[in-house]
């Protein structure tokens, strides 16, 4: 029999641990709502077992979404302090300004304002627009998070989106679940810029192990004896550049051989056997031997066939950042140069284990690096010499003018006339060193190896402009 002063403290103790528990109770709920309002708009929460997270709106004008209750029978234990909490993080997305900024997107906004409703062929066009904001900024593989985060603003800008699923998008973005995966309008358009970007991919292990790019097409005409002389008079004379330019050319496939026999050897050290590389139209002359149906093609298609496609693809795809109407042939062919980057995202690749995801931005300043005119071009080089052991194309400009264009390799500096001139020589030095395409614009200069026509390793063409 229990002794009523035990009674009476385990009634105490009792009434004790429910205050506490309902202390607690009420210190959780004051928690989540303190979350709920601290990531807004800009993130959502859940622990890591399995607590489904809630997606919060995309304007700070609106309440947030309320979070959805904790399928476990006591919700107070759902933010325990000594549960870690992972943050999603989730971007703001202005979808109406980001469809206006393109001609066809306007005309879809006020299709929704007005009609309420989009035809298929709008619909579309809306979902390339979206989505290719959606690769500039994220890449191509963004988290679910944030496509999920696309389409929530997509429907709360546009109500009459909005479809009969519990999430209101569901048509526009559904999360894999139940081993099935994702689907909607948004991830079928991504999957499908995947696919072909994945056609323009192939390859790229250690230099090592890397094929050449070149067959030498025959045996050199003159002797090892003879090849040897010249290449000494070359380390030693600069001129007459007519001796120089005849000796290179006698030279041209003994000087291939060597290179794709000692292909270990980085440029400084094929420089260093080789410094008259470097002299202008050496480069040009040297891949003339190797290819000469493919040297003029750059020429003779960029302007206007190739230009004028870019152009309107860039435009189609919200990608156009001015007006090209007032601008001249030449300056449309450079600008199209310059779009390439954007049009064509650089692929993620590895570094050991480490997976890199390179930027918009780190694909143009590795395909052509646009600086001011008044650059001091002494620094910059020892720059690039200790930074960039590839070939690359240095513009300088003058507001939106191109002033002077160069080729930067291995620390030098090779002013070339035009800027389509400076692609031409730098596309043309890959093949003459027997170097890969750096991965950061790895897809623009496969597409500029399509426009002279040569073969592609995995036959794919030209990707998106298809």
């Amino acid at each position: 029999m229990m002794h009523p002063a035990n009674a009476n403290e385990d009634v105490t103790r009792g009434s004790s641990q429910s205050r506490q528990t309902a202390g607690r109770r009420k210190i959780s709920d004051e928690l989540q709502l303190h979350l709920a309002f601290r990531v807004s708009s800009f993130a959502s929460f859940s622990r890591k077992e399995n607590v489904p997270s809630t997606v919060p709106i995309t304007s700070p004008d609106q309440p947030p979404i309320p979070i959805r209750p904790c399928p476990r029978e006591d919700n107070a234990t759902m933010l325990d302090p000594d549960t870690p909490i992972a943050l999603h993080i989730i971007p703001f997305f202005d979808v109406r300004t980001i469809l206006t900024n393109s001609y066809e997107g306007r005309l879809i906004v006020e299709s929704l304002d007005k009609d309420s409703f989009v035809t298929i062929k709008q619909r579309r066009c809306m979902i390339r627009i979206l989505v290719s904001y959606l690769i500039e900024k994220f890449g191509e593989t963004p988290s679910s998070e944030t496509k999920k985060g696309l389409a929530s603003a997509l429907v709360q800008a546009f109500p009459c989106l909005h479809d009969k699923t519990a999430s209101g998008y569901d048509t526009w973005y559904a999360q894999c679940r139940n081993n099935r995966p994702a689907t909607g309008f948004i991830e079928e358009r991504l999957r499908n810029i995947r696919k072909r970007l994945r056609r323009l991919r192939r390859p790229q292990g250690e230099k090592d192990n890397a094929p050449s790019r070149t067959v030498v097409p025959v045996e050199s005409a003159i002797s090892e004896e003879r090849a040897e002389e010249i290449k000494q008079w070359l380390r030693n004379n600069t001129q007459p550049i007519s001796q120089v330019e005849q000796y290179m050319r006698e030279t041209a496939l003994c000087r291939v051989q060597w290179i794709r026999a000692n292909n270990s050897k980085n440029m400084f050290e094929v420089l260093h056997e080789f410094p008259r590389l470097t002299t202008t139209g050496m480069i040009a002359q040297d891949f003339h031997v190797l290819h000469q149906d493919a040297a003029p093609k750059l020429f003779e298609k960029w302007l206007p066939w190739y230009t004028d496609r870019i152009l309107h693809f860039a435009e189609r795809e919200a990608k156009l950042p001015c007006s090209v109407e007032e601008m001249t042939e030449d300056a449309k062919g450079n600008f199209a140069l310059k779009l390439l980057p954007v049009l064509l995202p650089p692929p993620p690749y590895k570094i050991g284990r480490k997976t890199v995801r390179p930027s918009v931005d780190e694909s143009k300043k590795a395909f052509i690096d646009i600086q001011p005119v008044g650059t001091s071009m002494v620094e910059y080089l020892q720059q690039a010499e200790a930074s960039r052991p590839y070939p690359y194309v240095l513009s300088l400009e003058n507001g939106h003018i191109d002033s002077q264009a160069f080729v930067i390799l291995a620390g030098k500096a090779l002013e070339q006339s035009t800027l389509i001139g400076a692609v031409d020589v730098c596309f043309k030095s890959f093949y003459v060193f027997d170097v890969n395409y750096p991965k950061q614009c790895f897809y623009c200069w496969e597409f500029i190896q399509n426009v002279y026509e040569l073969e592609v390793d995995d036959k794919c063409g030209n990707g998106q402009f298809q």
